[in-house]
């Protein structure tokens, strides 16, 4: 068997070369990592704010529902972090910077160390046992280059530690499979439990293994079918072996069980959040046909065929739009280790290696917004070794080459420069990738924008201003966007108070569009308040300041564009807050809600601002929602205010018993269509993680999960033509006068309608729900027919009545088909339906009219 030739003085220049690859991954991961870009983007500050959280309130936490729901592992990894470091961008980028540094140094030493496995590799008719150091070498340094890894190192995301925890795993793995020894597959299971603690793409690893694995028993069957009967000793042999890897597999399990068992029995407990934010991303979700779905995965195979050669991610989160996730010069090579790999497959390593990559990208494939960095990062090390696998070609071709030239020109010398073609390759790209992410990539707009560069400026406004005699007001909106939130987090300790002493200055920041906003956060002594929104003096203190000549414009760095205006206030807009207008008690739990301020009167359609009153009565450790909906009497929604209160900026997660009263604004979205009548505010605390509600434990309501507030209106429009009116009004109970009425026809036909609109204008606002009846009589006195109804068929009742709102209510008056001829008049009046009770109506000279009920002076008669 040909041996790719490694000389003794090749071999003393490659470990300083491995040195070298390490240093190299370092620069590319840290160089600039506390400003490039300069400030982070959503996901990253939530993680960020995760992990303040578990530092300022504790833990345990297996499993952050919020945000799609993310593992905990990686947000205690930041603890340390942030604790030297603050609420920097840096303290994330350093932990995922890490971890990408130690994956080049773990994928190194997997393949120097698969020597030491015993497994038959070989590259074409080469055995590689000798030159594993050049491979392994080429795989590391394939990986501490590549423009995709170098990307994702730096994001301050979670999806890193997925390559990290598989190079190990599978390492271990075959280390153990190979007779290693059962710590290898205890080693390889523990780090694999551990891996389900990190990122959803985790979950692929052991469907790698396993399939990895399953070929091995028909190969290794028809392999001993081929031989000759073994002896005795051979039997006895082979079935230890066997035994020792069936035990070692029973190991690995049970390894692997106990350390994801926590996450395990959260899942089993959350089913939802297992499949929840990844079925969420599947082009089946947003395509209605197979064949559309079929046409989509294809058309996604391209692209993601296309990022390891021509156009990377379109998404300036990644880095430069369109660049590449691997060097061009190394796409081919990609194609053939994947081709060696395949064609070598009765292999436990290349099938594993082949089957790694190919798994691995296909979230990607399934996906939304593909090529996806982040769905196939669990790629990224495959990646790596089958580029290298193509690599090491170059010097075993180039070596036959060389031997067939004259001798005077076979020389180490030329071997070595063979050898290095392969790293050429790898470092020539590296210049434009330089210039790609760290020149043009942060130059662009839309790269300050969603690392949102602004959040930067304002954050060093409020840190220089910021004192224990000056109070900064930031409107919530603004504070409330994670970015911001993660930098002040840690200098400003966040609680939730209805009053606040003033503090001796004040000063306003605030972009342009906030600056009407209600709800505002004061930053004072190392504190940040949520207080309830502004009165309309308060928010007039606010606006007038923005607007004052005084005021200064705030610029977001390496730009001209304004970030947010900062003015001194004339006065401290602390003591003008809203207070509660409707007090009461409903519990849901562990919360307690206090009161609510509302319009009562609903003038126009858009958003219905509504605070809600709440204090916690013992902590909780997932999000939850608070469901507002404005319904009608028959429950049907009409508005929807449904969300976290407070949004990020004060999570229930955050909330302390006793300490905090929080305020929490809900915009109910009204619909258009909204029509005049009576309506209330549904109330209910909803766990997104468990898919359910929340019992309503104290409270009168008629829901077990929901309080109701109210009544709120939305008024009648005031009449357009009036019927004609009475000189002396009847008055009901000193409730409810009579205005006017119409009554058509006439002349009545029996079996036909009658119509009556009457209207009514309120003297008070009634104290109850009233009815309206209308009787027809007859010359005697009798009532021969009747209709009752509430006013304008229950839509408007009148306990929302306004004093002298005017209401203009239609009536239709079935006649019996067998009327006989004759004259008729009508009564009416009202009751309260629940107890017959009628209200009292009184004549002119004072006395009481019979039966409380009013006759229309117009005589009716039948027609001829």
């Amino acid at each position: 068997m040909n041996r790719l030739p490694v000389n003794p003085a090749q071999q003393k220049y490659l470990w300083p070369a491995v040195l070298a690859v390490i240093l190299v991954a370092f620069f590319f991961r840290f160089y600039r990592l506390a400003d490039h870009p300069l400030g982070i983007f959503f996901d990253p500050a939530i993680n960020g704010l995760d992990a303040e959280r578990l530092m300022q309130r504790g833990g345990p936490v297996i499993f952050f529902p919020t945000n799609g729901g993310r593992e905990a592992m990686f947000m205690y990894m930041l603890i340390p972090s942030i604790w030297l470091f603050g609420s920097t961008p840096f303290a994330l980028r350093a932990v995922t910077a890490t971890a990408s540094l130690l994956n080049v140094v773990l994928l190194f030493a997997f393949i120097y160390d698969l020597r030491k496995a015993n497994y038959e590799l070989r590259i074409t008719n080469y055995e590689w046992r000798h030159s594993q150091l050049i491979f392994a070498l080429l795989a590391a340094l394939t990986l501490a280059t590549m423009p995709w890894a170098i990307e994702v190192s730096r994001l301050g995301q979670r999806p890193v530690l997925v390559p990290l925890l598989a190079v190990p795993i599978f390492w271990f793995f075959l280390r153990g499979w190979a007779g290693g020894g059962r710590g290898w597959f205890i080693a390889s299971g523990a780090l694999l439990g551990l891996a389900g603690h990190t990122y959803s793409a985790a979950r692929l690893l052991p469907l790698i293994l396993l399939l990895a694995l399953l070929p091995e028993i028909f190969i290794r069957s028809q392999g001993a079918g081929a031989q000759a009967t073994p002896s005795l000793a051979a039997r006895h042999s082979q079935f230890k072996i066997q035994n020792s890897k069936f035990f070692g597999l029973l190991l690995f399990a049970a390894a692997a069980g106990v350390v994801f068992a926590p996450m395990g029995w959260y899942l089993l407990t959350h089913p939802a959040q297992f499949t929840e934010r990844a079925g969420s991303v599947m082009v089946w979700n947003f395509l209605n046909t197979p064949a559309a779905i079929a046409a989509e995965i294809g058309h996604n195979a391209l692209r993601v065929a296309g990022f390891f050669c021509c156009a990377g991610s379109p998404n300036p989160i990644f880095g430069l739009p369109g660049y590449p996730g691997l060097s061009p010069l190394l796409a081919p090579f990609l194609l053939l280790g994947l081709a060696l790999a395949l064609k070598n497959w009765r292999n436990l390593f290349y099938r594993l290696v082949a089957l790694w990559w190919l798994i691995g990208i296909a979230p990607s494939v399934i996906a939304i917004e593909a090529p996806h960095p982040l769905r196939m990062i669990a790629a990224l090390p495959a990646t790596a070794i089958l580029v290298a696998l193509g690599l090491v070609q170059l010097p075993i071709i180039t070596d036959q080459l060389s031997k067939k030239l004259p001798p005077r020109f076979q020389s180490y010398g030329l071997q070595f420069a063979f050898h290095l073609l392969p790293i050429l390759l790898i470092l020539l790209p590296l210049p434009g990738l330089f210039r790609a992410y760290f020149i043009d990539w942060t130059a662009r707009q839309d790269t300050r924008g969603v690392y949102d560069y602004g959040a930067i400026a304002i954050r060093d406004a409020v840190l220089a201003h910021a004192d224990d005699s000056t109070a900064v007001y930031l409107p919530l909106a603004r504070f409330g966007d994670s970015p911001l939130l993660y930098y002040l987090s840690g200098p400003f300790k966040r609680e939730a108070r209805t009053t606040v002493t003033p503090a001796p200055n004040a000063i306003v920041i605030a972009p342009e569009k906030n600056a009407a906003d209600a709800a505002w956060v004061r930053l004072f002594n190392g504190r940040a308040t949520l207080l309830p929104p502004l009165n309309p003096f308060g928010q007039q203190l606010i606006q007038s300041a923005l607007a004052s000549d005084s005021a200064q414009t705030i610029l977001i760095p390496f730009s001209n564009e304004p970030a947010a205006r900062l003015a001194p206030l004339a006065q401290n807009p602390a003591p003008y807050i809203q207070g509660v207008t409707d007090v009461f008690e409903a519990s849901f739990g562990a919360f307690e809600l206090t009161g609510a301020t509302y319009p009562q009167i609903i003038n126009s359609p858009g958003a219905l601002p509504v605070t809600l009153f709440w204090q916690a009565n013992q902590p909780v450790r997932d999000e939850v929602e608070v469901l507002v909906r404005l319904v009608d009497d028959n429950q049907r929604a009409w508005g929807n205010g449904d969300g976290r209160p407070t949004g990020w900026a004060y999570p229930t997660s955050w909330w302390r018993p006793g300490l905090d009263r929080i305020a929490a604004q809900h915009q109910v979205q009204l619909d258009n269509a909204l029509p005049p009548g009576r309506y209330r505010l549904a109330i209910s605390v909803y766990d997104p993680a468990a898919g359910q509600r929340w019992p309503l434990t104290g409270g009168h309501s008629d829901s077990p999960d929901t309080f109701f507030i109210g009544p709120l209106k939305v008024p009648l429009p005031p009449p357009a033509k009036l019927p004609p009116l009475l000189p002396d009004p009847p008055v009901f109970g000193n409730e409810i006068e009579l205005l006017g009425y119409r009554l058509e026809p006439a002349s009545l036909t029996p079996g036909g309608p009658v119509q009556l609109e009457l209207l009514w204008q309120a003297q008070t606002t009634p104290t109850q729900d009233y009815t309206v009846f209308i009787h027809l009589l007859d010359e005697a006195g009798n009532q021969l027919d009747g209709s009752d109804s509430p006013p304008l068929a229950g839509s408007y009742p009148t306990s929302i009545w306004s004093p002298g709102e005017r209401i203009l209510d239609p009536h239709t008056l079935p006649l019996p088909a067998n009327l006989p001829p004759g004259s008729y008049r009508l009564a009416l009046g009202w009751y309260h339906q629940p107890t017959g009770q009628r209200l009292p109506l009184s004549l002119p000279d004072g006395s009481p009219a019979p039966d409380d009920r009013w006759l229309l002076p117009q005589p009716l008669s039948t027609g001829p």
